[in-house]
């Protein structure tokens, strides 16, 4: 038996006792986990009612570093370094059965704080890949929490003339300067207008060339985006907004003519790649972020800091 952890009411997750995977199928691997890290998308499992509980044991996680322990597929061989990336985010739990599609090695270089970092990078460096060109332009990043930061470290790397940091969390915004942003705002008003007024000033009336949704979830910021965007600019639209209960505004986007682009990639492989090698040769440090670790045995607490926000917290560790 192995332990996993599972999510039995709203707010509450606790280890249990779940089978071992097994012997791996052709393509297949097993890796035993070392390090994962949460990330927003598994925290709405966590935090928002459910149609019924318990949820699938390990559901959420889907930032791991491990070992490969068992393997039927020609790619990889016993104790291979891995990222793992499993589907439908079920990855909180000592021991995975994956397709070999789900893994990239790691470089021997990194350590594993780093190395778990290169997918949430991947996922930013994935949806810059739709923007033509970044060199010269003026960028509004609304949400500073980790993606947002490393949309201010790409973006800059990338050759953004000004990056423009918003949140509305002043311990947020107070790292975007470390990462890159040129420019740095605390949103206070309903809809983001002061906001506006800022971006407005800061460009001469212009308003920004692209704007980065980087918040999702319940507290999405489509009409901000689009108020943010100069005419016929473009908005990335990277955040995951909720299943209904959007308030969207299409009006501002018809009018200044704006391009929307979306990012869920069918294969993060190759960002992942390249994510690494941005590390390795020292472009960006993405471990930076990490504020908090746990072990295993602390899931509870790691998902209710990262929920929170406490103490600050950006990217959340789990150690298996």
């Amino acid at each position: 038996m192995m332990k996993a952890a599972q999510i039995t009411a709203r707010g509450k997750i606790e280890l249990v006792d779940a089978a071992d995977p097994g012997a791996p199928k052709p393509g297949q691997v097993v890796v035993t986990a070392e390090t994962g890290c949460l990330c927003g998308s598994d925290i709405p499992f966590f935090s928002e009612a459910q149609p019924a509980y318990p949820l699938p044991p390990g559901l959420s996680l889907h930032e791991i570093i491990g070992r490969v322990t068992a393997t039927a597929s020609p790619a990889f061989k016993s104790g291979d370094r891995v990222l793992a990336m499993p589907r439908g985010l079920v990855g909180c739990v000592e021991q995975l059965v994956l397709g070999d599609d789900r893994l990239v090695p790691i470089d021997d270089t990194l350590s594993n704080d780093a190395a778990v970092l290169s997918q949430p990078m991947a996922t930013v460096l994935s949806a810059l890949s739709t923007i033509p060109n970044a060199v010269g332009l003026t960028v509004a990043v609304l949400g500073q929490g980790p993606i947002g930061l490393l949309f201010d470290a790409c973006l800059s790397s990338a050759g953004a003339a000004r990056i423009i940091g918003i949140d509305a969390r002043e311990a947020r915004v107070s790292r975007s300067c470390e990462f890159g942003a040129t420019d740095v705002f605390v949103t206070r008003e309903r809809g983001g207008r002061d906001a506006i007024d800022h971006v407005a000033q800061l460009t001469g009336g212009v308003m920004a060339d692209l704007v980065v949704e980087a918040v999702g979830h319940e507290e999405q910021q489509f009409n901000l985006a689009a108020a943010l965007a100069r005419n016929k600019g473009r908005m990335l639209y990277f955040g995951i907004p909720p299943d209904k209960g959007i308030d969207v505004t299409f009006e501002p986007v018809v009018r200044k003519s704006l391009t929307i682009h979306t990012s869920v990639p069918e294969d993060l492989r190759p960002f992942v790649r390249i994510a690494q090698r941005m590390i390795t040769r020292g472009r960006i440090d993405p471990a930076r972020l990490i504020t908090h670790r746990f072990p295993f045995a602390q899931v509870q607490t790691a998902f209710e800091t990262y929920r929170d926000r406490r103490d600050g917290a950006l990217k959340v560790l789990l150690d298996f």
